[in-house]
């Protein structure tokens, strides 16, 4: 293993036992940040969080991580939920010219609501006493353009300097390096906070985040942009889902042979296979309607582009299975039984990596989950089966 390899690996690692130590007094801002693909970037000197076609991406420095106190590091990986959080990341600058009082509001912004220790010198609220706390980002804004006495703004690790208002603490140029525009950004921000909310519960969310969560009612409170006003397409939450549950991720609980002593802290690098199976079950009892069998077929398309997809037919039993291709009839009409696809036998015989079930949920289904992942695509009118999978509903994107 090279020097850069064994940099990289431990600062991956470390950031994971950072959002570990974060999940029992932060579980909102953990089930955020363990949705993030974090990656390693040689053009970004310190930390940073962008959008992307398939999630948000949390970029490092490992000479950055491995240099940061694992306290402070905690710190920093609130700094940039709070980003993501706050829409700051889809903001477009023509918007907000000012590039100092933007740049300065967002900071303090973020900052105001992070309770852990920071590296030293960095933005708050004690640099700027004549602003009001809990206001927005855009407030904040208007007032600071306003500011005659403006100090530069220090990068990261300068310390302190008197010549200087505060530090950076991490890179904002990566919030343009995406090819999204700010409503794709803006939906992807939406199923992170959406997933996060439903792993925790509403109760796990801060009060003062829960207007920026979508929780309650009233635009976001802080952010430098309010939320969208309508729900995310059920199949923009489908696509997110099987990016988030196939994508490859380092194994944290079997360490690389040159480190069999940090289990947990460098990451192996046993991976899933390259080509992921999903199984595609249709109800064909009758709850899919010639319409709906329509958008389904269109995702399993886009899917098919990127992973094997085998179609399942079945209503009481299983009725045909085949490679994907275009589906423009089902065969079936009886009742349904969702047990002949969860199967042991069956599952063992095609091994699959996720299973994606579109029904209206009304059948008999196993007690215990299967081991791959399922998400269950209900119908308008229609109703979870079990208590295990991620559940979309088709009518309005909910998930």
């Amino acid at each position: 293993m090279s020097a850069i390899d064994n940099g990289r690996d431990r600062a991956e690692g470390k950031i994971n036992i950072a959002i570990q130590r974060l999940a029992e007094k932060y579980p909102f801002h953990a089930s955020i940040l363990e949705q993030f693909q974090v990656l390693s970037r040689p053009s970004v000197v310190t930390i940073g969080v962008m959008a992307a076609a398939d999630g948000v991406l949390l970029l490092y420095s490992p000479e950055f991580v491995n240099d940061l106190p694992l306290d402070q590091l905690t710190g920093v990986l609130l700094h940039e939920v709070h980003h993501v959080l706050f829409r700051h990341i889809l903001v477009d600058p023509k918007d907000y010219p000012d590039e100092w009082a933007r740049t300065v509001a967002e900071e303090l912004t973020v900052n105001e609501f992070v309770k852990e220790p920071l590296p030293e010198g960095v933005i708050t609220l004690e640099l700027f006493p004549h602003l009001p706390s809990m206001e927005s980002t855009d407030q904040r804004y208007r007032r600071l353009k306003q500011e005659s006495n403006r100090l530069p703004i220090g990068g990261p690790n300068a310390g302190t300097n008197s010549g200087q208002i505060g530090n950076m603490i991490d890179d904002h140029s990566v919030w343009l390096d995406g090819t999204l525009d700010a409503k794709d950004v803006d939906e992807i921000i939406l199923e992170v906070i959406d997933s996060a909310v439903s792993a925790v519960g509403t109760d796990k969310v801060p009060p003062e985040l829960r207007r920026s969560a979508g929780i309650g009612s009233g635009d976001d409170q802080f952010g430098i942009q309010g939320l969208c006003s309508g729900q995310l397409d059920w199949r923009a939450i489908l696509r997110q889902r099987v990016g988030q549950v196939l994508h490859v991720r380092p194994t944290f609980g079997r360490p690389p042979r040159r480190f069999p002593d940090l289990v947990g802290i460098v990451p192996g690098r046993r991976r899933r296979p390259d080509c992921q199976k999903i199984l595609a079950v249709i109800d064909t009892s009758g709850s899919i309607t010639p319409h709906l069998l329509e958008s389904i077929n269109a995702e399993l398309v886009r899917l098919a582009r990127d992973y094997p997809v085998l179609i399942v037919e079945c209503d009481a039993a299983i009725k045909a299975v085949y490679s994907y291709r275009p589906v423009k009839k089902v065969t079936g009409g009886g009742g349904t039984d969702f047990r002949p696809v969860f199967d042991p036998d069956f599952l063992r015989r095609h091994h699959p990596d996720l299973i994606v079930y579109f029904t209206d949920g009304y059948g008999t289904a196993p007690e215990r989950p299967p081991r791959p992942p399922v998400i269950w695509c209900i119908t308008p009118h229609g109703q979870a089966p079990t208590d295990w999978g991620r559940v979309i509903q088709m009518e309005n994107g909910k998930t």
